[in-house]
């Protein structure tokens, strides 16, 4: 990989590199020394990624939110616009602790138009040492190894639209 732009989400726990079209291609969870789950950045074929894919007459620009590391990554071709929101959430508790659960939280938010993108979901659990399977449950994805190591990874979706 030659381009090293990337923008960072994190919770203290872990965190996730984004590129700047948007696509997840880095990440370890539930912690900093945990096995990559998406590793693109390392490796382009075999490391997988959760991306979006728009056509060539987007422009994508992307931003840091309100002073916060809260992502926003914008596709706007002139008449089409979405946003992708993305962050990490880390919740205070009354004893002045922070539970950081290992939840990445990639929002969609429609700004214009009728904008067409493709959705690449493709994780590769544990380095991609394993064959990842991947279960549609209805409302989620479930991702998972079935030789080695046993790992395990919930891909939540949810629509007001549907």
């Amino acid at each position: 990989m030659d381009n090293l732009d990337y923008g960072i989400i994190g919770n203290c726990k872990s965190c996730a590199l984004v590129s700047k079209t948007g696509s997840l291609d880095w990440c370890c969870l539930p912690a900093f020394d945990s096995a990559a789950v998406f590793a693109k950045i390392l490796d382009e074929q075999k490391g997988g990624s959760f991306e979006f894919k728009v056509s060539d007459d987007y422009n994508i620009s992307q931003e840091y939110l309100w002073e916060t590391n809260i992502l926003s990554t914008v596709f706007d071709n002139g008449e089409d616009a979405f946003q992708l929101i993305d962050f990490m959430p880390r919740y205070p508790r009354d004893d002045g602790s922070y539970y950081s659960p290992p939840d990445i939280i990639r929002f969609l938010r429609l700004l214009k138009g009728k904008p067409k993108f493709k959705v690449i979901y493709n994780p590769r659990l544990d380095f991609a040492r394993e064959e990842t399977h991947n279960e549609n449950k209805g409302n989620y994805i479930k991702s998972y190894t079935v030789e080695g190591k046993y790992d395990s990874l919930f891909f939540l979706f949810q629509s007001r639209f549907g």
